[in-house]
């Protein structure tokens, strides 16, 4: 066996922080997932860089913010000449494979892997943009029909049938590595579609939840609506989204979510499937097993659906770290951490030095190591800058506080540990200036919130409309 340890990294789409038997989630069977959490390490405030798909990921790839990275849209591609850990792992000997879903965008599809064994859904090879500023937001509730549509289907979604051919294509691909890591250690990437919208799942999955008491999302503390609660820096993200109120029933909220929870058994079952597989091979003794997700799902708390904000529903990520033999298998870590962080825990674990721009993230592996470990002054910063709005958005988390910002906006600052659920906004009160000064200057440290970066996505956004213009004209 190779002295490195190999590397199975499985990232879900779209996966609510905290909708895992094992974390305490009162509905959803995970029973792959709880096994995995027994076994691992869990980070409980692990945050994404940006709750959008093709963002987040460009962050987890390369561990850097967004603005240094320059992937602000859905339809961004990833530069070439960004190294990644993926990069990484092949610079110490690894070898490196993908599966499924990265949301790579553009002719790049590896981006340091060496190879992929099945495509991601779609080849979004065009660059395009997702919300033009030079127009005013609209309102235009996109998420509304998906809830009202929400229901079971009568044969297995696109979705399962995409992520059952992810996992075949990566049981294979891993009976290849491990019959040739007496050559070289390995990293395989498996990118699943499940759980995202739209919320429809097959029936065998819809009906396991049949006798399941589903929670419903929480309600405004006092008489307040959720109209009342949402801070003004959010209200072009609900004119764009919409709010539940718009016209989904109690029942239909209900059903979204009942998909929703059995999408997210329906991938459990694809997990075990890996992780039996890594068992019998024999190589589980020395592999790493990474469960994560690009974001959340904000599943109508707060009356949102989907994820675009900085909710914790939304930013916060599930993500467990299972290493053979782990003495501190099992618990889980408070610190708050971020994806970028992923990077600089594969710099720390091979010895490699990053060649390049300085990274923000953070080794996990003192972490690994003593997960009581608080690190209460660390901040966590996450961007916003796509549709349901028409500014550059910033969140800084540190501590117990926990705050967004974005120009032309009042901020909006919470108490995580008085408000785990984000009613409260305190930014109005003079206690709070002090806090809120802190970390608005963390917000700005790298030129975040100055002009010149508004001009900079704008021109972004009118360059990617361009070329998707110009491509769609050539291909028509």
């Amino acid at each position: 066996m190779p002295e490195q340890p190999n590397f199975l990294i499985i990232m879900a789409d779209q996966h609510a922080p905290d909708a895992i038997a094992a974390l305490g989630h009162p509905a959803v069977k995970t029973p792959w997932l709880d096994r995995l959490v027994s076994s691992g390490v869990t980070f409980r405030n692990a945050y994404c860089a940006y709750p959008m798909c093709t963002p987040s990921r460009a962050s987890f790839m390369t561990g850097h913010m967004t603005r240094e990275h320059g992937v602000w849209e859905l339809g961004t591609p990833l530069r070439s000449d960004m190294p990644t850990w993926a990069h990484v792992l092949r610079k110490a000997g690894y070898a490196t494979s993908i599966s499924g879903r990265m949301h790579f965008v553009g002719h790049d599809k590896l981006h340091g892997f060496e190879k992929s064994v099945h495509p991601d859904r779609g080849a979004m090879l065009m660059p395009y943009t997702y919300g033009c500023w030079d127009h005013p937001q609209t309102d235009d509730h996109v998420m509304v029909k998906a809830i009202t549509d929400a229901g079971p289907t009568e044969n297995a979604t696109s979705v399962e049938q995409y992520d059952t051919a992810v996992v075949d294509a990566a049981v294979t691909e891993l009976s290849e590595l491990v019959a040739h890591q007496d050559q070289r250690p390995w990293a395989l990437m498996v990118g699943l579609l499940l759980p995202h919208f739209p919320y429809a799942i097959s029936q065998p999955y819809y009906d396991m939840y049949e006798d399941t008491d589903i929670p419903m999302p929480r309600v405004p503390p006092g008489d307040q609506s959720y109209e009342e609660c949402v801070p003004p820096q959010f209200v072009d993200s609900r004119k764009w989204l919409g709010l539940t109120t718009d016209g989904a029933t109690p029942e239909q909220v209900c059903a979204a979510r009942r998909c929703y929870y059995g999408m997210i058994t329906s991938m459990d079952e694809l997990i075990g499937k890996l992780l039996t597989h890594l068992e019998q091979s024999g190589a589980a003794e020395n592999t790493w097993v990474v469960f994560l997700s690009d974001h959340g799902d904000n599943m109508g708390e707060h009356g949102f659906w989907s994820k675009l904000n900085f909710y914790e529903d939304s930013v916060r990520v599930p993500l467990v770290v299972a290493r053979p033999g782990d003495p501190n298998a099992g618990r889980a870590c408070h610190a708050p951490v971020s994806l970028v962080d992923w990077m600089s825990t594969v710099l720390d674990l091979t010895g490699e030095e990053a060649a390049f721009e300085p990274l923000p993230g953070r080794s996990l592996l003192p972490l690994l190591d003593d997960p009581t470990q608080t690190w209460p002054e660390r901040p966590i910063v996450a961007d916003y800058a796509c549709d349901g709005t028409r500014v550059p958005m910033r969140m800084v988390r540190r501590g117990r506080w926990k705050a967004s910002f974005a120009p032309g906006h009042p901020p909006v600052l919470f108490d995580l540990e008085d408000d785990p659920h984000e009613w409260n906004d305190l930014s109005g009160e003079a206690p709070s200036q002090a806090v809120l000064a802190e970390l608005r200057a963390i917000a700005c440290v790298d030129g975040w919130g100055e002009e010149p970066l508004l001009e900079e996505i704008r021109a972004h956004k009118r360059r990617l409309t361009y070329i998707s213009t110009a491509e769609k004209r050539t291909q028509g």
